[in-house]
C-alpha cells in the first residue's frame, strides 16, 4: 500500500482513544488504512505503521541511500579524470608523451597517483 506524502491526507486518533480503545482498536485502523497519525491535542504527535510497511519504508530508505553514495563516487572519480586530463590539455603534458617516439628499452615516466 503505498502511502500519502503529506500527513494531513493520512487518518487521525488522539491519543485517548488509543489509551481508552486500546491498542488491538489502533492496529486496526493501521491495517486498514496503512498508518495512522496520533494526535495529542489536534498536533500530530506520532506515525504508526505495521511492520511490512515499516520494512518497506526502511528498504527504500537504504536502497535512495545506496544509490545516492553510489553516484557521489562516480562523481568524485569524473572531478579526479577530468582534473587529470585537464592537466595533460594544458600544451605541455600531453605534447611531452605524444610527441616522444617509443623506443625500445626505453623507461616510461610515470606521473604521480593519487
Amino acid at each position: 500500500m503505498e502511502l500519502p506524502l503529506d500527513l494531513a491526507q493520512l487518518q487521525t486518533t488522539p491519543a485517548a482513544d488509543v489509551k481508552v480503545k486500546g491498542w488491538p482498536s489502533l492496529m486496526r485502523k493501521v491495517r486498514a488504512s496503512g498508518a495512522i497519525v496520533i494526535t495529542n491535542h489536534n498536533h500530530p504527535d506520532a506515525v504508526v505503521v505495521d511492520v511490512n510497511e515499516y520494512q518497506r519504508l526502511v528498504a527504500h530508505a537504504n536502497a535512495a541511500s545506496g544509490a545516492n553514495l553510489r553516484a557521489q563516487s562516480l562523481r568524485a572519480l569524473q572531478l579526479r579524470f577530468d582534473e587529470h586530463l585537464s592537466s595533460l590539455k594544458d600544451g605541455s603534458g600531453l605534447s611531452k608523451v605524444l610527441g616522444r617516439s617509443a623506443h625500445k628499452g626505453r623507461k616510461i615516466a610515470l606521473g604521480s597517483s593519487r
